[in-house]
């Protein structure tokens, strides 16, 4: 995803879910988003996910 976390495009600013890497917590200073659809799921925000849903890796 390429939005700004908690900016105008992802539009999220409940309380603290997830780090990073989408371990959960309740620490604000810690809460980040992954930049992956699961953060959106995570805070049911999917309908703002700004990313590709899937991208394969092309063989060669």
């Amino acid at each position: 995803c390429m939005w700004d976390y908690r900016g105008d495009e992802c539009g999220y600013n409940g309380p603290a879910v997830a780090d990073e890497f989408d371990n959960p917590t309740t620490d604000i200073r810690k809460d980040r988003c992954s930049k992956c659809m699961r953060g959106c799921e995570m805070r049911g925000m999917v309908a703002n996910f700004g990313g590709f849903l899937s991208i394969n890796k092309l063989s060669q």
